[in-house]
This record gives C-alpha cells, sequence and structure tokens, in this order.
C-alpha cells in the first residue's frame, strides 16, 4: 500500500533561502530542456528524455550552479517535462483537445522532488539540502520511496511518499455509488451524502478579497500582500475539500471491499456550464483517484442508469420525474432517482464481477 505523508517545514531563513534557489534551478533546467525540444522539433529532430539527460550531465561540468541540486532531483525535472509531452501526444493521437506543456513560470513552479530520503530522529534528511525539520512529526512506518518539497501560499511542505504492508480487509462486503450535485452521493444501502458545496460557502469572502485585488497597482508592494491573502483562502478552501474527499472515501474503504461507481467522462460534463462549477467544487475526478487506492473500485457504462427501473428493467425517459423522483411508467416502482441509480449501478456491477470470475 502506498501513502503520502504531508509535513509542514519549520521556519529557517537559511534553509529556505537554499530551497529558493533549488526551486529557480529546477525551473531553469525545465524551461531549457522545453527550449531544445521545441527547436529540435521546428527543425526536425526528436529529442526525448534521454538525449536531454545526457546534455544536461554535460553542461553540469561546464556550470557549477546547476550542481548545488542533486542529479536525481534533475533528472526528475526532465521526467517531469517527457511526462507532459507523453500527455500531450497521446491526448492528441485520441483527437482530445490538448495543448502543448507551458512554460515554469515563477509563481507556478512550486515543487521540488527527491528520488531518496531518510527519516532521522524528529526529522528528515534530503540530498543536498541535509536535514529538515517539521511540526507534528510522526515517525512513517514502512519503506520510504520519494518526497516532494512544495512551497504553498502558508510556507513550505515537505510529502513523504511511503510503502506500507496491505491491510488485512476483514469486510468482504460490495457496495455502489451514485454521484450527484443535491447529495454528493448515495450508495445502494441508502447513505446519502450531503454536498458540503464547499466553493460556494467561502464565494462572498473570494469576491470581497478579488475586488480589492483589482482595486490595487498591478506589481505593487499592497497588490504583491493582497495576492498572498487571496492565494491563502483559495488554499484554505482546497484543503477543506480534500479533507472531506479524504474522509469520505476513507469511510467508503473501511465499510466496504469493492466499490462499483460509474466510468463517468467528468470533462465532457463539465461542459455544460450550468453544472460545470458544481461539478468541479464536488471534485469528483480526485476523489476517484482516493478511493482506487483504498479500495477495490469497479467502474461500469452509465448509459440509462438513471432511466431504468431496477424492478421491471424498463428504460424510458419518462421514468426520471424529476431531479430526485423516480417512477416507472411500466410498473409505477417509486423510489429517490439517485438511490434507484443506485441499485442499477450495482446490478451492472455484480454482473461484471461475475463475467470477470468465471473467465
Amino acid at each position: 500500500m502506498i501513502k503520502t505523508y504531508t509535513y509542514k517545514l519549520k521556519p529557517n531563513k537559511k534553509l529556505f533561502n537554499k530551497l529558493e534557489e533549488q526551486l529557480s534551478v529546477c525551473r531553469y533546467v525545465y524551461n531549457l530542456a522545453k527550449e531544445v525540444r521545441d527547436t529540435s522539433h521546428k527543425a526536425g529532430v526528436s529529442v526525448n528524455y534521454y538525449d536531454l539527460s545526457k546534455q544536461l550531465t554535460e553542461t553540469k561540468k561546464d556550470f557549477a550552479w546547476l550542481r548545488v541540486v542533486n542529479s536525481q532531483t534533475l533528472q526528475a525535472t526532465l521526467e517531469r517535462l517527457e511526462n507532459g509531452y507523453k500527455k500531450f501526444f497521446k491526448e492528441l493521437k485520441e483527437g482530445k483537445k490538448t495543448s502543448i506543456p507551458h512554460w515554469a513560470k515563477k509563481d507556478k513552479w512550486r515543487s521540488i522532488d527527491f528520488k531518496g530520503v531518510k527519516a532521522i530522529h524528529n526529522s528528515f534528511k534530503l540530498p543536498t539540502i541535509g536535514i529538515v525539520k517539521v511540526f507534528k512529526f510522526k515517525g512513517p512506518k514502512g519503506e520510504l520511496r520519494t518526497a516532494k518539497l512544495l512551497k504553498e501560499a502558508d510556507g513550505w511542505y515537505l510529502k513523504v511518499v511511503i510503502k506500507e504492508a496491505d491491510a488485512v480487509r476483514e469486510n468482504q462486503s460490495v457496495c455502489a455509488i451514485d454521484m450527484g450535485i443535491k447529495y454528493f452521493l448515495v450508495t445502494s444501502d441508502g447513505e446519502y451524502v450531503e454536498n458540503p458545496k464547499h466553493l460556494f460557502r467561502y464565494l462572498q469572502e473570494l469576491r470581497v478579497e478579488n475586488r480589492k485585488l483589482s482595486r490595487m497597482k498591478k506589481g505593487g508592494s499592497n497588490f504583491k500582500k493582497q495576492k498572498k491573502v487571496l492565494a491563502k483562502l483559495h488554499l484554505k478552501v482546497s484543503r477543506v475539500r480534500k479533507d472531506f474527499l479524504h474522509k469520505q472515501s476513507r469511510s467508503l474503504a473501511n465499510n466496504y471491499k469493492t466499490i462499483i461507481r460509474e466510468d463517468l467522462n467528468i470533462s465532457k460534463m463539465v461542459q455544460d456550464s450550468k453544472l460545470a462549477k458544481h461539478i468541479l467544487d464536488c471534485s469528483w475526478g480526485t476523489f476517484f483517484e482516493f478511493l482506487n487506492y483504498k479500495t477495490n473500485v469497479v467502474k461500469v457504462n452509465p448509459a440509462y442508469t438513471s432511466q431504468t427501473c431496477s424492478k421491471c428493467g424498463h428504460v424510458a425517459k419518462e421514468n426520471r420525474k424529476t431531479q430526485s423522483l423516480f417512477e416507472c411508467i411500466k410498473c409505477g416502482h417509486t423510489d429517490n432517482a439517485d438511490f434507484q441509480a443506485c441499485q442499477n449501478i450495482l446490478q451492472l456491477g455484480q454482473q461484471l464481477m461475475g463475467a470477470n470470475v468465471s473467465h
């Protein structure tokens, strides 16, 4: 089982200056590598990660300031660019709307990757960085894999990836979930989880802070201070949302061995201007990611799950009377529309699981 632990670094001016320096070097290497790839492509020459890695090794001999950053960290920076191009070409081949990897801007480039990390007493040791002290240190149990230093609006954070032994799961039950807007999710066992609407709770506050920023001279000292205030507020909304998603996914993972869900095309769904803000605020994609590594997930085709009667199997658009009411026009079965959809998702998932077992 792979887990990520997040720690906040204790304030240390000397350390933070070193981190800023390494952050700038990594950003420079990323942009330089991107320039080489783009220029080579225009000249009809293909350049990949391995070519750039060899060039970087030679460049480090002439520029000592590149050597302040660990070699594996620089390689991780090149891998980051390589993954961006792989995603671009894959989506281009599939005919999806995509864009070439962007340049690493100073205010957007906020992380440094490390392929090695050690836990020492109440702190961690990182290559070329040395000892970093953190708040609320809890010794991670398991094999330390990689680490990432992340610059947030309220300070620096260390994310440590650890491999732990897989826990023995006693609960063998199966559950289906239906994602929604009124309810964040509904389970086939009849649990209704209200949508907390995180963004809308802070929308008024965000508007006030955005209005203040718009009235200030761009680039001025007050503008920069207000920009930090706004960034911290956005960070707060993001953390509240992630906390909710983690708790809901952990609750499902603890209670069920397998979760059955619809294979939703979220990117297409957010094209609906009326629902886009609500869907993005729910962060279904992030929630699904959390579920994937916490428990077993089975995905089913979402077609007609909200229009099919789970009792008689009749499919009709008219069965869905309202957003919350389902009433079959053939057999008269009435139920909550989301719960009704859950029953169909459960049946489809069980059929799929049975077919996989038989093969």
